[in-house]
């Protein structure tokens, strides 16, 4: 008895263990590394190494949340004599994020007015019905929207566009997700021979059945097996076509995420790492990034749009049998969208204007406008700012200026404004800091300097797998955070440009398919549609591969031309503030 009673204890506690393993987690997690902090040689690395494995081991097993663990370097960094204080929280609000809030409030803007689902119904429309179609209707319009808005906002914003294709292609409102009714009543013969009337006494319970014995006709033995497994083989189609649909939105957003550097937040994070090492000498802005990495997006979706479809309709010509063209639910859709609105039609003005500010404002091919104002030069957080400022100043009804809104108001923008990302990003800049001041960075660059005997190309190949694979379990902004510090040091020891390893390791981080703690974008499908894990790792792997390859392959094509990565340039220097501090004070060997 006592035996038994104590076993039953202990298989309580270890359930109750499992349930609470986060929270277990969040609270061994520091007493482990405390040791750390008792190091006397390079105290102050090791006091950083301690902050970056618990921000690390925190955006992995998430016991709390994302925003909440971002504030940890505020409470942590001064505590241990790493960072001032007033030096901390000025990361979390400096130009690169300030420049981020700004592109979140536009797109706020776009998704108020409605401009995103005219985009996305009048594409789908010219594209055509039939799944195909619709698949790459989904991918292109969510990568599209993806280079100029959040793809986590996009993923969210396209799951209603998908749900409304889901239940006109397969028909899940009406048959409640039994098969298609069509296809089985048809098979059913119009008369029964009467030896097997005699013999089936069966009530209908099955919306076949009641079907058949409307048309005066009960069903046969053998006809119902057959029927049974043609809608067993219906539905395994169809549960198909419903995830491709939805992976097809997750796919195209986080891919688009790469185009420009103001699209995801790893790349906010490169734009500030760069910035903070080798200040405005590294050649490095909104449109070269963007001339970098169209190409790699572009190609990315073209080739793995044809790889999925490989993948779900190899000879399987009962795909497209099982669901209807989808047609009329997009026309219908678009339709009652009603004519274009001048609201519509100010936001997209002002989201043209913003993304022309930002292209020209100090390209390397011309001018531009920031260089008209002297010393002191506009960055591109004041390019944001000022159509941000715009957005509440012009009214949404021009006809009733006096009552009417802005084209965003103050109240939709606190609520819908994302500040746990910001804090994200914020926290970022903060450890990339404190990585750096500590020596942290320079010692693990040091570390991989052992790498240096393979071609700096072979080199890109290998960080930028390592990146992209632990970007499926680990945050990619906070990622980059670590790694680009780190990164730079290992280029400049091996005399070797360092945008060749940081760009092609920023880009494939964001390649995140295969799991659903990737990015919040593949939460939001998996949650929403209901998705296993299964359904997303072997399609995400492909399409992993493939825009891998492609990132690769236009880094060998682009990557000179238009970043010179294959020269050491002049602009790679170790006289930076940061770095000569470091390197002058720091007695790591």
């Amino acid at each position: 008895m006592f035996a038994g009673g104590s076993a039953m204890l202990w298989n309580h506690v270890f359930r109750g263990a499992v349930r609470m393993w986060r929270k277990i987690l969040m609270v061994v997690v520091p007493i482990i590394f405390l040791p750390f902090l008792s190091i006397s040689e390079n105290a102050q690395m090791w006091k950083c190494a301690y902050v970056v494995l618990i921000m690390s081991l925190y955006w992995i097993i998430e016991p709390i949340p994302l925003g909440a663990t971002s504030m940890i370097p505020v409470a942590l960094l001064p505590l241990l004599g790493l960072m001032k204080t007033e030096e901390t929280c000025d990361f979390y609000m400096n130009e690169t994020n300030m420049m981020f809030i700004g592109t979140l409030t536009m797109a706020i803007a776009i998704e108020h007015s409605n401009l995103h689902q005219r985009l996305a119904l009048k594409t789908l429309c010219v594209i055509g019905a039939g799944v195909r179609r619709l698949v790459l209707g989904l991918m292109l319009i969510s990568m599209f929207l993806a280079i100029w808005i959040n793809n986590v906002a996009i993923t969210a914003m396209m799951m209603p566009v998908v749900d409304s294709l889901v239940d006109e292609l397969l028909g899940e409102k009406d048959s409640e997700k039994t098969g298609c009714t069509e296809v089985i009543t048809e098979k059913i013969p119009p008369q029964c021979p009467k030896e097997k009337q005699n013999g089936y006494a069966k009530v209908p319970t099955s919306e076949k059945e009641l079907v058949a014995y409307q048309d005066g006709c009960c069903p046969v033995e053998e006809e119902s097996t057959s029927s049974e497994v043609s809608d067993s083989a219906t539905e395994r189609c169809r549960k198909k076509i419903r995830l491709l649909l939805y992976l097809s939105v997750v796919y195209g957003a986080n891919t688009g995420a790469i185009t420009t550097i103001t699209s995801a937040p790893s790349n906010i994070v490169f734009k500030f790492v760069i910035e903070d090492i080798y200040k405005d000498r590294a050649p490095v802005d909104y449109a070269s990034w963007m001339f970098f990495a169209i190409p790699i997006t572009v190609l990315s979706t073209i080739l793995f749009y044809f790889a999925v479809i490989v993948m779900f309709f190899w000879k399987r010509p009962e795909m497209d049998r099982c669901c209807t063209s989808g047609g009329d639910i997009i026309r219908q859709n678009y339709k009652a969208l009603g004519p274009i609105k001048f609201h519509e039609v100010a936001v997209g003005s002002l989201f043209l204007l913003l993304v022309f500010l930002w292209i020209f404002r100090d390209p390397m091919f011309a001018k531009g406008w920031a260089t008209y104002f002297g010393v002191v030069k506009p960055k591109d957080a004041t390019a944001a700012m000022m159509v941000v400022v715009l957005l509440f100043v012009i009214p949404a009804q021009p006809t009733d200026i006096v009552r009417s809104p802005g084209l965003v108001s103050w109240r939709l923008v606190q609520a819908k404004l994302p500040w746990s990302v910001i804090l994200l990003v914020g926290s970022g800049f903060a450890l990339a800091e404190s990585t750096r001041v500590s020596g942290l960075s320079q010692k693990i660059g040091h570390f991989l300097g052992g790498l240096g005997h393979l071609p700096p190309g072979v080199l890109m190949i290998v960080l930028a797998i390592i990146c992209s694979v632990m970007s499926e379990v680990i945050c990619n902004a906070g990622l980059v955070t670590i790694l680009l510090p780190i990164f730079a040091t290992l280029a400049e020891d091996l005399n070797i440009n360092p945008l060749l390893l940081m760009i092609p390791a920023t880009i494939t981080s964001n390649f995140c398919f295969m799991l659903p703690v990737g990015t919040p974008a593949n939460t939001i499908a998996y949650e929403h549609a209901r998705l296993k894990i299964s359904d997303m790792v072997l399609p995400g792997f492909v399409v992993k591969l493939i825009t891998m390859a492609v990132t690769v392959i236009v880094t060998y094509a682009l990557g000179g031309a238009v970043f010179d990565m294959f020269q050491n340039p002049e602009w790679v220097t170790r006289n930076s503030v940061h770095l000569t501090e470091i390197l002058s004070n720091s007695t790591i060997h």
